[in-house]
């Protein structure tokens, strides 16, 4: 008798996770001097990811280059959300990249230009907010972010991500047909929800549950790649969450509207 015992894992479906915790925001000329800190960021070193995580290439983490600016750009980024000036905030976990991303065709509607739907983190306890800043001076504006909504619960997210990888890893092999299969079948699961334009200097922040691309990362020249800061921020301690704040039922007025209704 083998004393080999066989085996089977079946796949489970999806656990979508809920957006509780900070609504979405855009803010327009975040950065008072934003081309002293576009120079400085581009003259920093920026490698690719060796599985195709992302596309294109990063910086290390700024903490580990300057951490003085990293904590500067953390403290605008959550008086987004919280008055600093009477509110005490500490973060366990804060990234924060500049990334570069060249367009993968001169063709605009090329479907490679175009970002895949995700989300930010493989767990609702690792960060609490996600974001962009949008640092090409000369854009068009379509090579934004959107926010969608996933419309079938049941759907494993990550099934068809393999496409998505061997092209961020500038794998030789792209196959078209596969990949634009794949990627339209991905795409029919959600529904887009929110659009953010690529405007000079806009911050957009959300939380990373959302599921989000970027629209496309042709900017208007082929030779120009899409410039951003992305962050990410975990283990926040200020007190109530924004989202909580608002959807708060024991708000004296709301409540007592309710009563009349």
């Amino acid at each position: 008798m083998s004393e080999m015992m066989p085996g089977k894992s079946d796949a489970k479906k999806s656990k979508v996770r809920k957006v509780e915790k900070f609504f979405s925001l855009v803010v327009d000329d975040f950065f008072s001097n934003p081309k002293i800190v576009v120079d400085y960021l581009k003259s920093l070193p920026t490698t690719t990811a060796p599985e195709g995580e992302w596309p294109g290439t990063r910086t290390k983490p700024i903490f580990q280059i300057d951490k003085d600016l990293n904590t500067a750009i953390m403290l605008k980024i959550l008086s987004c959300y919280y008055d600093l000036t009477y509110q005490d905030i500490s973060w366990e976990r804060g990234r924060l990249f500049f990334q570069t991303i060249p367009p993968f065709s001169s063709d605009k509607n090329d479907i490679r230009n175009k970002g895949w739907i995700h989300q930010d983190t493989a767990s609702s306890d690792e960060y609490e907010l996600a974001g962009i800043i949008y640092l090409n001076e000369k854009i068009d504006p379509d090579s934004g972010t959107s926010i969608f909504k996933m419309v079938d619960d049941n759907y494993v997210t990550y099934q068809r991500h393999f496409a998505k990888h061997l092209l961020f890893k500038d794998e030789k092999d792209y196959d078209e047909e596969y990949y634009t299969k794949q990627y339209n079948d991905h795409e029919s699961y959600f529904v887009e929800k929110t659009r953010f334009q690529n405007i000079y200097n806009r911050l957009i922040m959300f939380d990373p549950n959302e599921f989000h691309r970027a629209n496309n990362y042709y900017v208007g020249s082929e030779n120009d790649p899409r410039l951003t800061l992305v962050y990410f921020i975990g283990g926040l301690q200020a007190g109530r969450y924004p989202m909580s704040r608002i959807k708060n039922e024991s708000n004296i007025i709301f409540r007592a509207w309710l009563k009349l209704v």
